[in-house]
């Protein structure tokens, strides 16, 4: 069965990088339609989450990685934990501190270096989930289809690169 867990995180990868623009846009150009909208894919982003952290955990208990990597893993769950909180506290400083107040109807600096904050964690978070697969073969299947050993780099040197 092919891993679940990296097929899940974009969306909420993606729906959070769009509630920060949205925000972002919608404070800048006072639009009220681009604040409801990162309102809605913020609360999109909590939900994936949700959805890609137990298929994750799902992920893990079927692979066999060795301690070094079982270490990385185990920063990646951290920092994913860490991001879900993140992504509770800023839909409910969202819904019960700036959308129940009508008199604070625009979202203040301070939320938007929040959810900066969240991007550049969730962009670690990717970067360590980039590395479990890329370095360390995690959820990756092994192959005896590639090129053999030396005819890439003579392929290349073929063609001047």
């Amino acid at each position: 069965m092919l891993p679940i867990h990296p097929a899940l995180v974009h969306f909420p990868i993606a729906l959070l990088v769009f509630s920060v623009l949205a925000d972002l846009f919608g404070k800048i150009g006072n639009s009220a339609a681009l604040r409801a909208a990162g309102r809605w894919a913020l609360f999109g982003a909590l939900i994936g989450a949700a959805v890609a952290i137990p298929a994750g955990f799902f992920d893990w208990s079927r692979q066999d990685i060795g301690p070094e990597v079982r270490e990385h893993v185990r920063l990646h769950m951290i920092v994913g934990l860490v991001l879900f909180v993140t992504l509770v506290g800023l839909n409910l400083w969202r819904w019960f501190f700036i959308d129940r107040d009508p008199q604070r109807g625009s979202l203040g600096w301070p939320y938007l270096i929040a959810g900066a904050l969240a991007l550049g964690l969730t962009f670690y978070q990717g970067y360590l989930g980039h590395e479990l697969v890329v370095d360390h073969g995690v959820g990756v299947k092994s192959s005896a289809h590639g090129a053999a050993p030396g005819k890439t780099q003579e392929h290349g040197s073929e063609h001047g690169h």
